[in-house]
């Protein structure tokens, strides 16, 4: 069946290596690289985001984005432990899937922290200790407002979720151990210094609290992300490339 395929393109070498392996023409696959770092955020993004944190007020901002069932408990532990250096931290949890909005926003108060939801559409004052964002397309409009993004999904073992969209704002990015549906970007992003892998709730909270405590540290990481967006792009051109050149010599 592969060799019947006239091209194969994959995201990398290790790719290319597999599908050769099980039997497709060596000549016919090609690593073009990874579509995902093809990313564009509007231009507006950076101006509603500072127009959201003036209201704000100038506290520390901290997103846990896409999270899933098991981890809100351990990221509220941890921004228990992050309020004992930064009393005023804003955090803002973005669930994975709208049926868990009641349930996480539900959650929050349970654990007697004052609680906002986006839907609810009011201000957010310096009293409001959680802001769930329980509203759809919103997500890099708040990745926009933090100072630090977790990328949810990595606490518990379902394998993480992408984080070239706060990469490519130039937030400090945080992942758990469990990033196994992005392993190629987040351990590039982690071996460049763009990333930082936590294990379980207290080495989150130190982790929070070193970076929120160091503004240097956090855009470092953000211009490195950004760098590395910029160098793994061109995955795009090189497939069409690819394809015409594939049409040119008659298929």
């Amino acid at each position: 069946m592969l060799q019947s395929l006239p091209l194969i393109a994959t995201q990398t070498q290790i790719d290319r290596q597999r599908f050769q392996a099980l039997g497709a023409a060596v000549d016919r696959v090609h690593a073009v690289g990874n579509l995902k770092y093809e990313i564009s955020l509007p231009a507006s993004l950076s101006e509603q985001a500072e127009a959201m944190r003036a209201m704000w007020g100038n506290r520390p901002v901290w997103i846990a984005a896409s999270t899933h069932e098991g981890e809100e408990e351990i990221i509220l532990n941890a921004a228990k432990q992050v309020r004992g250096k930064f009393a005023d931290l804003l955090l803002i949890i973005v669930p994975r899937h709208p049926e868990r909005f009641d349930r996480v926003a539900g959650l929050c108060r349970r654990n007697g922290l004052k609680t906002l939801r986006r839907s609810d559409n009011k201000p957010c004052p310096s009293t409001i200790q959680v802001l769930v964002v329980d509203t759809m397309g919103e997500l890099p409009l708040f990745y926009a407002t933090a100072d630090i993004a977790l990328i949810g999904g990595s606490l518990v073992p379902h394998g993480g979720h992408n984080l070239l969209e706060p990469a490519a704002l130039g937030r400090a990015v945080v992942t758990g151990p469990h990033y196994f549906n992005f392993t190629e970007i987040t351990e590039r992003f982690l071996q460049f210094g763009a990333a930082v892998k936590v294990n379980g709730s207290v080495d989150l909270a130190t982790t929070i609290i070193s970076l929120l405590a160091d503004p240097k540290q956090r855009a470092e990481m953000g211009e490195a992300g950004q760098d590395l967006i910029k160098q793994s792009q061109g995955a795009s051109q090189r497939l069409l490339n690819l394809i015409q050149r594939h049409i040119q010599h008659g298929g």
